[in-house]
């Protein structure tokens, strides 16, 4: 990359993007950002040396090495050790094998966008918490984006974007999540939950409504509609390194 580029949440899904099985979020947490990571490397096994693996997930070394851990631990990835090259010689790095439960288990996942693991200008890391949950929004939106596609109705991506942009009503709807949902799906505490959706509105990442008072007492769903005027900005700086800030849109708060 050599040019500034700037895009939103729709077009993140045209870019790399990280699967995050659900079964394993809800079991370890961020360390399934380093099986997503090695998703990206194989669906099997692999001797890649942990360095990979962490550029490959968007995490620093260490991090990725305690996540592999932790997989190794919950039994999520197998750690074999050295094993021998066909000529009888050991590897320098451990093989690390994907089980055939863990395959079985790829589906239902959510969508991290890449740049959502990166050190944003003026926002700083967003925490484990706010990339769960904008994870969860952004399957709901490959969802409907796939429907829309497979409907055939509307075949121009700008005007995909624009029906969706307009969409109102209905289509606010279904980004009507509960909290228990986003618990169940996330793995993440209550108060987890209420933080991450607050700092993804005050970043401007979504529109947040809260839900309406019920006549038990209770508290409806909150929607979290996506933001389709939120932007990334991605500026090349030479070496193979760029930084990222947010553009200030309406209804959120300058970042960069």
């Amino acid at each position: 990359m050599n040019e500034r580029e700037e895009f939103g949440l729709w077009e993140s899904l045209e870019r790399r993007w990280l699967k995050l099985p659900l079964a394993v979020m809800q079991d370890v947490g961020p360390a399934v950002q380093t099986l997503a990571g090695l998703l990206k490397l194989t669906d099997k096994d692999t001797f890649r040396p942990t360095a990979e693996i962490a550029d490959s997930a968007r995490l620093p070394i260490a991090t990725a090495r305690k996540h592999l851990l932790t997989l190794d631990a919950r039994g999520w990835i197998e750690r074999k050790g050295r094993e021998r090259t066909r000529a009888g010689y050991l590897r320098r790095t451990a093989t690390i094998q994907i089980p055939k439960a863990t395959r079985d288990k790829l589906a239902p996942y959510a969508v991290l966008p890449w740049w959502a693991c990166c050190w944003i200008r003026g926002a700083g890391a967003l925490p484990w918490s706010s990339r769960a949950v904008l994870s969860i929004i952004m399957a709901r939106i490959m969802s409907l984006k796939g429907a829309a596609e497979r409907a055939g109705d509307i075949s121009d991506p700008e005007e995909l974007f624009g029906e969706f942009s307009n969409m109102g009503g209905e289509g606010e709807e279904r980004f009507r999540f509960s909290r228990k949902y986003l618990t169940a799906q996330t793995g993440l505490s209550k108060n987890a939950i209420v933080a991450a959706k607050r700092h993804l509105y005050k970043l401007g990442i979504i529109v947040l409504t809260a839900g309406e008072n019920q006549e038990d007492g209770g508290t409806g769903c909150d929607r979290l509609v996506p933001n389709w005027d939120f932007r990334v900005v991605v500026t090349p700086t030479g070496e193979e390194r760029c930084y990222i800030n947010f553009l200030e849109v309406e209804g959120g708060v300058k970042t960069g």
